[in-house]
C-alpha cells in the first residue's frame, strides 16, 4: 500500500484521531498559558534583517524603518516546552502516528509601530533574547525593553491577546539553548528540488484540467487565492491577517475563515513564508497537509532570518513527504508550465531582483494562467513579488491581477507594461484604524490608469466590509463578482 493512500485514509486507520488531535489543542494551550502567566521566554525579530541591498547600498533594517506603509512586525516566541515537544514530533517517523497526534500550531508577538519606541530594535534582530510578558507596566525601560502588543496563539484557531513583553538586555541565552534551537530547527535540512520534479507534480495534482473560477479570499490584509478546476483545484497560499482593529477581530472574515476549514485542494502553492499566506492553515482541514505543497526555499543569501513558524510548518510537511522547495537563488525563472484543457496554461514564476520590499517578498512564486485565445482572459496572482521583479516574458497584457504586496508602497515604473485596459485589479487587504482603506495612494492611482476597475476585497455594495467571502472571477466569461 503506497504512502499516500495510507495518509489519505489516515482517519480510517486512526479511531482515535480526534482523541489525540484533542489531547494536542491541550498541550499547546497549556504551553500558551504559561506563556501568558509569565513564563520565560526566548524572543527573535522575524522581519528585520541587517542583508545590503545591492542597488541601494543600505540594509533590509533600515528599508524596514523607512517604510512608510509598516504598521507592525512580529517576534517569534519559543520556550523549552515548545522546543520540547517540537523535537518529541519531528522525531516521529510513522506518517500516520504523526498525523494522528499533531498539527502546526503558531504563536507569535505583533508589535505596533505606532505604539513602541524602538531605538533598541538593532539589538533584537540579530539573536535570541530572554524576556517575559507580564501583567502591569510598573516594570521601566531601565530594566530591559518594554513592548506592548498583540500575543498571536493558534491551535485552531487563531486568537489575538493583547499584552506587555518584557525583554531582559542583562540576561543572555546559554550556549546550550542556542544549541537547542539550531537543532530543533535546523534550516538545513531542507533540500531544494528541481524544476521538473516540481512541474511533474504540478501537472499531476491538475490533470490538465481548466481553470473556471478563482476565488480571492477575504481575509483582510493576508492571500488565499483558490483556482477551480471542472475536477480540480489549486490552492495558492492559505494566508489571514485581521492587521486592525484586534480587539473586534472575532467578527472579521468569519464567512472567508468558514470556507478555508472545507477547501479540498489538489495541491497547494505559497508565494512565500511570511504568516499573512500561511497561517489560514491554521483553520483547515487536517487533509490539507495530505497534499503536495510547492513554496519557495525558506531561506536565501540575501535573507537569512525566517521565522519559527515557517520552520515548524515546513518540517511537518517534510515528515510527511509532502514539502517542494524551489531554489530562490536560481537563474531561472519559469519555475513550471502546467498544461489545461483547451489550448490554456498555467506558469510557475520565480520574482527576481531587488527592491525596497524584503528579499522574501521579491524571491516569490507568482502563477500566471495564460488563455492562448480570445476565448479566455490573463491572469496574473501576483503575491508579493514587486513589478519591477516579475519577469519580463509574461504574456502581456493582463485581464486581472490579484495586487502584490496589498497594494503597498513599491516601484511603479513596470507597471505600465502589466496591462493597458485590464477588466480588473483585485487588492486584498482591510482598513485603517480611522476608517481608510489600507493601501498606497500612489500605488493604487497608478493602477486605476491601466485597468477599469480597481476593487478591495472587502468592498461590497452593502457597504459591510466582512458581508462578503471573496472576489471571484469567471474565467471562461471574463467576469467578477462578490461572493
Amino acid at each position: 500500500m503506497k504512502d499516500s493512500y495510507i495518509v489519505d485514509n489516515f482517519r480510517k486507520e486512526s479511531p482515535h484521531y480526534e482523541v489525540n488531535m484533542e489531547k494536542h489543542k491541550n498541550r499547546c494551550f497549556n504551553i500558551f498559558k504559561k506563556i501568558q502567566n509569565g513564563d520565560r521566554v526566548y524572543v527573535s525579530v522575524d522581519d528585520v534583517s541587517k542583508n545590503k541591498s545591492e542597488e541601494t547600498n543600505i540594509t533590509q533594517q533600515e528599508i524596514f524603518l523607512k517604510r512608510e506603509d509598516r504598521e507592525y512586525f512580529r517576534l517569534s516566541i519559543l520556550t523549552d516546552e515548545i522546543i520540547e515537544y517540537d523535537l518529541e514530533m519531528f522525531q516521529i517517523q510513522d506518517k500516520i502516528e504523526l498525523i494522528n497526534r499533531y498539527r502546526p500550531y503558531f504563536i507569535s508577538f505583533i508589535i505596533s509601530l505606532e505604539k513602541n519606541k524602538f531605538k533598541n530594535i538593532e539589538s533584537l534582530s540579530d539573536r535570541w533574547h530572554i524576556g517575559q510578558f507580564i501583567s502591569s507596566d510598573k516594570f521601566t525601560d531601565s530594566e530591559g525593553i518594554l513592548l506592548n502588543g498583540i500575543l498571536e496563539i493558534s491551535a485552531s484557531p487563531v486568537n489575538y491577546l493583547e499584552k506587555t513583553l518584557l525583554i531582559f538586555t542583562d540576561r543572555s541565552i546559554k550556549s546550550t539553548e542556542w544549541d537547542k534551537i539550531d537543532k530543533t530547527y535546523d534550516i538545513h535540512n531542507f533540500v531544494d528540488t528541481n524544476n521538473s520534479d516540481i512541474e511533474k507534480i504540478l501537472n499531476d495534482a491538475w490533470e490538465k484540467d481548466i481553470p473556471n473560477k478563482i476565488d480571492i479570499y477575504n481575509v483582510g490584509h493576508g492571500n488565499a487565492d483558490y483556482i477551480r478546476g471542472s475536477k480540480h483545484r489549486i490552492l495558492y497560499d492559505i494566508g489571514y491577517n485581521y492587521r486592525s482593529f484586534p480587539s473586534r477581530h472575532h467578527s472579521k472574515y468569519l464567512r472567508a475563515v468558514n470556507a478555508i476549514r472545507h477547501l479540498k485542494p489538489s495541491c497547494v502553492i505559497l508565494s512565500h513564508w511570511d504568516m499573512d499566506h500561511i497561517i489560514g492553515c491554521a483553520y483547515a482541514e487536517q487533509d490539507i497537509f495530505n497534499k503536495k505543497w510547492i513554496a519557495p526555499s525558506l531561506t536565501s543569501s540575501r535573507d537569512t532570518k525566517v521565522s519559527i513558524n515557517s520552520i515548524r510548518l515546513a518540517y511537518y510537511l517534510k515528515k510527511l513527504d509532502n514539502i517542494y522547495f524551489v531554489n530562490r537563488e536560481q537563474e531561472n525563472e519559469l519555475i513550471a508550465t502546467i498544461s489545461c484543457a483547451r489550448g490554456v496554461e498555467m506558469k510557475i514564476w520565480l520574482g527576481k531582483g531587488t527592491s525596497i520590499l524584503t528579499p522574501r517578498n521579491v524571491e516569490g512564486l507568482m502563477i500566471e494562467i495564460i488563455g492562448n485565445s480570445k476565448e479566455y482572459p490573463n491572469i496574473l496572482l501576483a503575491g508579493d513579488v514587486p513589478y519591477r521583479c516579475m519577469s519580463e516574458k509574461f504574456k502581456y497584457p493582463f485581464d486581472f491581477i490579484h495586487v502584490p504586496h496589498h497594494c503597498s508602497k513599491m516601484e511603479l515604473e513596470r507597471l505600465k507594461y502589466i496591462s493597458s485596459n485590464g477588466t480588473c485589479a483585485v487588492i486584498s487587504t482591510n482598513r485603517k484604524r480611522n476608517g481608510d482603506l489600507n493601501y498606497d495612494d500612489d500605488h493604487y492611482k497608478e493602477l486605476k490608469k491601466y485597468f477599469i476597475e480597481v476593487i478591495n476585497t472587502i468592498d461590497n455594495p452593502s457597504k459591510d466590509d466582512e458581508a462578503n467571502l471573496s472576489v471571484q472571477i469567471n474565467y471562461r466569461y471574463k467576469m467578477y463578482y462578490f461572493r
